[in-house]
């Protein structure tokens, strides 16, 4: 009996087991989640606001080419918000990041001859992200918002 438990253990800590992932976002439970909808609004704010002070140096400290990293979200909340499913048909799956990314194809085919693919966050990423999201623009204007992103302390 010893024997059948150690094996069992064994098993179960196996290093080729594979994690457990959790169910990715869709847009609508992405939505739902308010704490990380609003770091969303927060990004794509400050993407539209590049001279305002906090929000360029909030952009200033992201490290991702998306902008999808910290100072706006941790390591699990970026690869989470990244795997959010947009597009789901019996033929693809399509994440928001491979939905941004489509969306800059063109963008990066016609940057590519000029020799600088670098995307502009302000001028290239913050309307992407609005289509990708289904977010309006006012959404990120109304005054209630744009006063508690003047407020927060994110980034600091």
């Amino acid at each position: 009996m010893a024997k059948t438990n150690k094996s069992k253990s064994k098993t179960a800590a196996s290093p080729t087991t594979p994690p457990v992932r959790p169910t990715p976002y869709t847009l609508p439970s992405l939505r739902a989640n308010k704490d990380l909808w609003y770091q969303l609004l927060v990004l794509i704010y400050d993407l539209h606001h590049p001279k305002d002070k906090p929000s360029e140096a909030r952009t200033l400290q992201t490290t991702d080419a998306l902008y999808i990293s910290g100072p706006y979200f941790s390591v699990e909340e970026a690869e989470a918000i990244k795997s959010t499913i947009v597009d789901d048909t019996p033929t693809a799956t399509t994440t928001l990041e491979t939905a941004i990314s489509q969306k800059l194809e063109n963008f990066f085919e016609k940057r590519r001859a000029s020799g600088d693919s670098r995307p502009c966050g302000p001028h290239d990423l913050g309307p992407v992200y609005l289509q990708c999201l289904g977010i309006e623009k006012e959404e990120i204007g109304e005054e209630r918002f744009v006063s508690r992103v003047r407020r927060s302390l994110l980034g600091k």
